[in-house]
């Protein structure tokens, strides 16, 4: 009896299996057995596998406008066939799975380019670099700035007690009461000689004393205003004559930036001839790079007709950070020993990273006639011996198209033939599809 249901239970499970439908990507050997017993299905299928043979090894089997003409042995189209489509160099990929792990570009025309690798030294920006040198003479009495702090426009560097200033505010002072004088003088002599009670020598006397007490204390203001005083100040001076701070001259900030250089300190005596401060606008700095002479021509067409060479710099300082800048002028002489020109590039410096000093590490990119037509370095990937990337075919499905490729420079490769122009391919990601393709060599596909 045990036997009798083991056997029932057999020819049950063996009907089941063989009615259960698996899809046309799961034939089983016992089905292709079967359809190939029959003489026009084992045609079929012999002129289905012909076609894709030659599908896969011609020169155009990855053209998109023909992959959906390749037959597979499953007796569908092979792009359509989970196993056999990526004999054809077809993947499919999830959108969600190519939303997080792919990243796309477009192959794309740009303009031919030459670089040069120089190598220089940051240093000052000297159109941005000035000293301050007292104007007057004298004993330093308080600092207000001191080496490497930021400064303002006009701020108060210093405080020097300078018997110069003192002297050039009495002259103003006495010049002014000489004007007083002059002028109440004239005005009395105008009013007489127009009633014809004073002569008109006297009349002219006393206006030749105005002009000339006008010009001494024209004079007297313009030493004043050298001595750095504002309108303001040199009109308080009056009030100031009593004053304790009436010979105390202002060392102020010529123009904004960060204190560099320090040469003073108080109590120390000053004069018209000593740089004490040294101020500099460290916002943008000059790097100058040695220029072998045979690269001349590269940067000298372009400047001379006017054009923008941009250069990024790099220093040891900040690792791969690319600092942009622009060249500006290139030297006049080549040092003899080294057979190299200098070339000046102006580089912004907000941020105060870069400083004098620094060694520093130069790309010029300089444009040259035509154009190229090029994918990211990251989209190209090799097997065999071959060089292709993936491109966008329609919906989730991306094709392996063979490429040649030439020149390689700033993350770019540039494309001579196999996709055309526009195409959308993978720029990161494609050793996943990669992956993929190759199950051929494992021995996936169609044949068991």
């Amino acid at each position: 009896m045990a036997f009798f249901v083991f056997v029932v239970l057999g020819g049950a499970i063996v009907w089941m299996t063989g009615n259960l439908h698996l899809g046309p990507c799961a034939v089983t050997k016992a089905e292709r057995s079967e359809a190939h017993a029959h003489p026009a299905v084992r045609q079929r299928e012999d002129e289905a596998g012909d076609n894709l043979d030659k599908q896969r090894g011609g020169s155009s089997w990855l053209d998109p406008n023909r992959l959906e003409e390749a037959r597979c042995e499953h007796r569908v189209a092979a792009v359509e066939c989970d196993r056999c489509r990526f004999e054809l160099g077809v993947v499919k990929v999830e959108p969600s799975v190519a939303e997080a792990l792919i990243e796309t570009a477009s192959v794309r025309d740009l303009e031919l380019t030459n670089i040069l690798r120089l190598t220089g030294q940051v240093e000052l920006d000297k159109t941005r670099v000035v000293d301050v040198v007292p104007a007057g003479s004298g004993q330093v009495k308080r600092l207000e700035k001191f080496l490497g702090q930021d400064v303002l426009e006009a701020e108060v560097l210093a405080v020097i007690h300078s018997a110069d200033l003192g002297q050039a505010k009495a002259q103003y002072l006495e010049a002014q009461a000489r004007l007083e004088l002059a002028t109440s003088t004239f005005d009395r002599e105008k009013a007489l000689y127009e009633k014809k009670v004073s002569s008109r020598a006297d009349y002219l006397s006393a206006l030749n004393e105005l002009k000339a007490a006008e010009a001494y204390h024209a004079a007297a203001e313009k030493r004043l205003r050298l001595f750095g005083l504002s309108t303001e100040q040199i009109a308080a001076i009056k009030n100031e004559k009593d004053d304790s701070r009436f010979a105390e001259l202002e060392l102020c900030a010529p123009q904004a930036g960060t204190v560099i250089a320090q040469n003073i300190s108080a109590g120390a005596l000053v004069d018209t001839t000593q740089s004490v401060y040294t101020i500099a606008d460290l916002s943008n700095v000059w790097v100058w790079c040695d220029l072998y002479e045979k690269d001349l021509a590269l940067l000298h067409g372009q400047l001379s007709s006017g054009g923008t060479i941009d250069a990024n710099i790099r220093v040891k300082s900040f690792g791969t950070e690319a600092f942009k800048g622009v060249v500006d002028l290139i030297g006049s002489q080549v040092d003899e020993h080294t057979r190299t020109i200098k070339v000046r590039i102006q580089v912004r410096n907000e941020r105060g990273k870069l400083r004098p000093g620094m060694f520093a590490e130069a790309e010029i990119v300089v444009s040259v006639a035509g154009s190229i037509t090029a994918v990211p370095s990251t989209a190209v990937l090799s097997d065999d011996g071959k060089t292709f990337v993936f491109q966008h075919w329609k919906d989730d499905l991306w094709v392996r198209r063979d490429v040649r490729v030439g020149k390689s420079q700033g993350g770019l490769v540039e494309i001579l033939d196999g996709v055309p122009k526009d195409a959308t391919v993978v720029a990161r990601g494609g050793f996943m599809l990669k992956s993929d393709i190759l199950r051929a060599k494992m021995g996936a596909g169609c044949a068991d």
